[in-house]
């Protein structure tokens, strides 16, 4: 038997950072699958990105967290959505 990745479930939350991103980055549409370079993320947009997602969602982030990240799954694991 072979193991299968189960994504886990989409919530509020979820939808809500990749919106975000997505505003920031002034792109159309990004998935949980991309990464913050992926867009030519930059560290002003990280902080604008953090500083969106605490006043929208309560949840602190820091830049480093899109700097680490592999994808934006990464960054939505961190907010706890």
């Amino acid at each position: 038997m072979t193991e299968q990745h189960i994504p886990a479930p989409r919530t509020g939350s979820h939808d809500a950072v990749l919106r975000i991103v997505a505003d920031v980055l002034k792109v159309p549409h990004v998935a949980a699958a991309d990464s913050f370079y992926d867009f030519g993320g930059t560290s002003l947009q990280a902080m604008r990105i953090c500083a969106r997602i605490g006043k929208e969602l309560g949840v602190r982030v820091s830049p480093e967290v899109l700097f680490d990240s592999d994808t934006l799954a990464d960054v939505i694991s961190a907010t706890g959505a």
